[in-house]
């Protein structure tokens, strides 16, 4: 049976806290963790966040993103 997973493409300093994530609550593949953050993300969607709060997740997203490019 061939892998039919898909590659995703992230920024290194974006891995290495992909990696971080993964130790810190104790999952075991890279996929079981974005399953996670999904999961967590599908949960949270419908209760309302701050648009303050919602900007700040964008701007973090943006300079972890950026880490590796300066």
């Amino acid at each position: 049976m061939s892998d039919t997973r898909k590659n995703v493409k992230v920024a290194p300093y974006v891995k290495s806290e992909l990696q971080a994530a993964l130790k810190d609550i104790d999952l075991k593949t890279e996929s079981l963790a974005i399953a996670y953050l999904i999961a967590m993300y599908n949960d949270q969607k419908h209760k309302k966040i701050l648009l303050s709060d919602h900007q700040a997740y964008l701007k973090a997203a943006e300079v972890m993103n950026n880490q590796g490019s300066l």
